[in-house]
């Protein structure tokens, strides 16, 4: 490679496996892969916040065309990346035998990852691959941030199979002035370095006191990766998807012309003339030739027109029928729709008189492709919480067995699901516990809750028995047997007969 320090492919980073670790030097590499990643991701930028190429118009349009130019942008790139993710929600995470330890517990909520995962996913979805690192550690207290994918390089010996980079460089914020430098951080398998970014000639100052050696064996930043090939190359959603928008664009402007200027009926009169043409001195304006000019007549549909000469002529125009312009607009939206993997009644809004199950096919793709993103995000998770507990001093160094438990944002039918629960509990013996978690909708806390519930009626009913088996009066009803009464319908035995039993 021509470069040992840094090679770029289609995004992929690489660095030569006997590269010297000279921070500097791999600082400057990252601050030039920053700035040829610029481009790109300012483009999907532009395109998710609908800044857009618009469609073609002829250099002789009107101003009034322009003005309809700049309304055709009907960007649905937001729903391509809102979608996967918002079927995307982890609520709990076990590391071998322990449910929900000590790293979920005290640093995924204290950081607000609850809230800050959707950013997570979205953010992947729209670059291709988001960053995720610790800082803070060495004191038992780690910090989990969100880094920008825009300002943040991270460099690998093998893309496809490391789960860590060799090293992230990252810029949190760029310098306003001389007085008031930015902030970027540096990141390797031995420490974690922050710095003062300057504009001036981009020097960077390591801050006083921001050095940590942080002992994890491996670089404490993780990378979420929506779709990455054999080499390595990283690709959102959005990327894929600029020439469909473009082509919904231009189908949204054609219909737009043609809904301003010609899906009315136009009146017309021929053969008319209207009143003289009077100059500011009352004379009657002729042209060169010497004839009269006449005013032209308005025809509106509120004025009505009459005349006496036999030459005059009336008439209408019909209008341009929309409905040829609004079939091709849904037409290229659910093509969108079909290569984004997407639910076409959540772009098309048509959702009327639609049956659960129906809802159920319709949303199917999409949550086929929320899997393999959540077999991904997932395993990023687990290699995040996994650095966590290390730096908690936990004893996870060969522990690769954690798993996170994602909420299930389904559309089956509620009844529908309670039913399979029930026979799953019924027919294949599955522990009720454990179908707790399978409950439509449940979140961590409403299982803890459960959990409590359930050991208190447990209590309840153990100590109930346990004051049955004590009680005298309990015990004598246990011991007394009533009669059993004799049977109808016999001979019966000579005192019953007697008695008049029968």
């Amino acid at each position: 490679m021509a470069d040992p320090e840094d090679a770029t492919n289609g995004r992929v980073r690489l660095i030569a496996p006997d590269t010297r670790p000279d921070i500097k030097a791999r600082i400057e590499s990252a601050m030039k892969v920053i700035d040829m990643d610029g481009e790109d991701y300012e483009l999907f930028s532009d395109y998710f916040a609908g800044y857009q190429t618009l469609p073609y118009v002829p250099t002789s349009a009107t101003e009034e065309t322009r003005e309809i130019l700049k309304r055709s942008t009907y960007n649905l790139m937001p729903l391509a990346v809102s979608i996967p993710a918002q079927i995307s929600f982890v609520d709990g995470y076990r590391r071998g035998d322990v449910e929900n330890p000590v790293e979920w517990q005290s640093v995924w909520g204290r950081c607000g990852m609850a809230s800050k995962q959707t950013t997570i996913y979205k953010t992947s979805l729209k670059y291709g691959q988001a960053w995720v690192g610790l800082e803070n550690l060495g004191k038992k207290k780690p910090e989990i941030k969100l880094y920008s994918t825009r300002d943040t390089v991270g460099m690998f010996h093998d893309p496809v199979n490391d789960q860590h980079p060799v090293y992230l460089f990252t810029i949190k914020s760029r310098p306003l002035d001389k007085n008031n430098p930015g902030r970027a951080v540096y990141m390797d398998d031995k420490q974690v370095i922050q710095y003062d970014y300057n504009s001036e000639g981009e020097e960077f100052t390591i801050r006083e006191g921001e050095t940590v050696n942080h002992g994890l064996g491996v670089c404490p930043a993780v990378r979420y990766v929506c779709e990455m090939d054999d080499t390595g190359a990283v690709r959102g959603v959005i990327e894929p998807l600029i020439p469909m928008q473009d082509a919904i664009n231009q189908t949204k402007f054609n219909l737009l012309v043609v809904q301003q200027f010609s899906s009315f009926k136009v009146r017309y009169a021929a053969g008319l003339l209207g009143e003289p043409r009077i100059d500011a001195n009352g004379e009657v304006l002729r042209d060169d030739e010497g004839n009269i000019l006449y005013q032209p007549i308005a025809v509106t549909p509120s004025r009505f027109l009459t005349t006496d000469d036999p030459q005059g002529k009336f008439g209408t125009l019909d209008e341009t029928p929309l409905d040829g312009f609004i079939q091709a607009l849904e037409m290229e939206i659910k093509h969108f729709a079909t290569a984004g993997q997407l639910p076409p009644h959540s772009l098309l809004g048509n959702m009327s008189n639609l049956s659960a199950e129906t809802l159920v096919a319709a949303m199917a793709q999409t949550m086929r492709f929320g899997h393999i993103l959540k077999t991904s995000w997932g395993r990023s998770h687990e290699a995040l919480l996994r650095l966590v507990a290390l730096d908690l001093g936990e004893k996870a160094e060969d522990d690769y067995e954690g798993e996170v438990r994602w909420r299930d944002m389904s559309d089956q039918a509620f009844p529908g699901q309670m039913d399979g629960l029930g026979k799953a509990a019924q027919m294949l013996g599955m522990p009720k516990r454990f179908l707790w978690s399978k409950f439509p909708g449940i979140t961590h806390g409403q299982l803890e809750e459960l959990d409590k519930m359930h050991e208190k009626e447990m209590q309840e009913m153990q100590d109930a028995e346990l004051n049955s088996m004590t009680d005298p009066l309990a015990a004598a009803k246990r011991e007394y047997k009533a009669p059993k009464p004799p049977e109808r319908g016999g001979v019966g035995t000579e005192n019953e007969r007697s008695s008049g039993a029968l």
